[in-house]
């Protein structure tokens, strides 16, 4: 019977390695097949390669307008009626402080109005605390008592979250 068990002892040690082995070469195929694992393992590579791609994707617009005013010409040249267009007027060019002030504005300005609406939206929120009342009684510095006990895993400590009570 010593014989039957050893065998049956191995078999089931082959199938939980062969399970081992298998779960391991799932998880490194998936690894390999998914885009987010070769950015986060070869970011610069990746730029470069996204870099590439945009550079020969995109298009060049100058050869463009220029094939489209090819095309145009013989068309403008071929109408009898000559084509007088007003001279639109000429902008006074900007000063190079105006287009400096201009270009740290727009540098700024993202920032600023970020800055701004994190602020508010703190402000907000400790308004809303204090007329909802959510911390009606806050613990002294240096107390412990309020704060949970347990670990992590570890169940809710029971405390009740203040509620508004239900008007009518």
């Amino acid at each position: 019977m010593s014989d039957i068990d050893d065998i049956r002892r191995q078999m089931a040690q082959i199938r939980r390695d062969m399970h081992v082995d298998v779960s391991q070469v799932v998880g490194e195929v998936e690894e390999a097949m998914d885009w987010r694992s070769v950015i986060r393992n070869h970011p610069y590579v990746a730029l470069g390669v996204g870099l590439a791609v945009g550079y020969f994707i995109v298009p060049k617009r100058r050869g463009r307008v220029e094939r489209a005013a090819e095309r145009v010409r013989p068309l403008l040249e071929a109408s009898a009626t000559p084509v007088y267009e007003a001279a639109a007027p000429e902008k006074p060019r900007k000063s190079l402080g105006r287009r400096a002030v201009g270009w740290a504005l727009g540098l700024l300005w993202p920032l600023v109005s970020q800055s701004a609406q994190a602020y508010a939206s703190m402000w907000l929120e400790s308004q809303l605390k204090q007329h909802l009342n959510l911390n009606p009684h806050p613990a002294p510095p240096g107390d412990d008592s309020s704060s949970p006990k347990g670990g992590p895993g570890d169940p809710y400590g029971g405390d009740a979250v203040y509620r508004m009570p239900k008007r009518g």
